[in-house]
């Protein structure tokens, strides 16, 4: 009866224990891939400031770009301004990545640096910090029009 009871025991534990692991890495992947979506939300707004530039016949394509080589900031609906670490805030209806402060603070920070190349070429790299963690997207953007 003993034996029986230690081994029920042992195997409520180890389903407690390897459920306790799961929903912690489980946790885990959805940070990652949180931050690898601002990541690449970081090149898209750099791809769309660009495009703007051609469509709205700015003096030059790279125009709002040239200033971010020791880090710029923005979220989905923002210019770039100079990187200053804040963070992300969700919103609570539409569930948007912003820095507005009147929504749930996340602990993102998103880091936007861009260095020209040359006269039609611009490296782009996107860092996205997170509870000790970095994730990084890198990519060149060019004038090809």
């Amino acid at each position: 009866m003993i034996f029986s009871i230690a081994i029920i025991t042992i195997g409520v534990l180890g389903i407690h224990n390897g459920l306790t692991y799961a929903i912690e890495h489980t946790k885990q992947a959805r940070e990652y891939f949180t931050a690898s979506y601002l990541a690449k939300e970081g090149i898209e707004i750099v791809k769309n400031i660009r495009d703007t530039n051609w469509v709205e016949g700015a003096a030059s394509w790279k125009d709002g770009l040239t200033s971010c080589a020791s880090g710029c900031e923005a979220d989905y609906d923002d210019s770039l301004s100079s990187y200053t670490g804040k963070y992300f805030y969700i919103h609570s209806t539409n569930y948007f990545y912003q820095y507005t402060t009147s929504s749930e603070k996340t602990p993102y920070q998103r880091k936007i640096t861009i260095t020209e190349v040359d006269s039609d070429e611009l490296d782009i790299k996107i860092e996205v910090f997170f509870k000790g963690n970095t994730m990084t997207a890198k990519e060149n953007i060019y004038n090809w029009r």
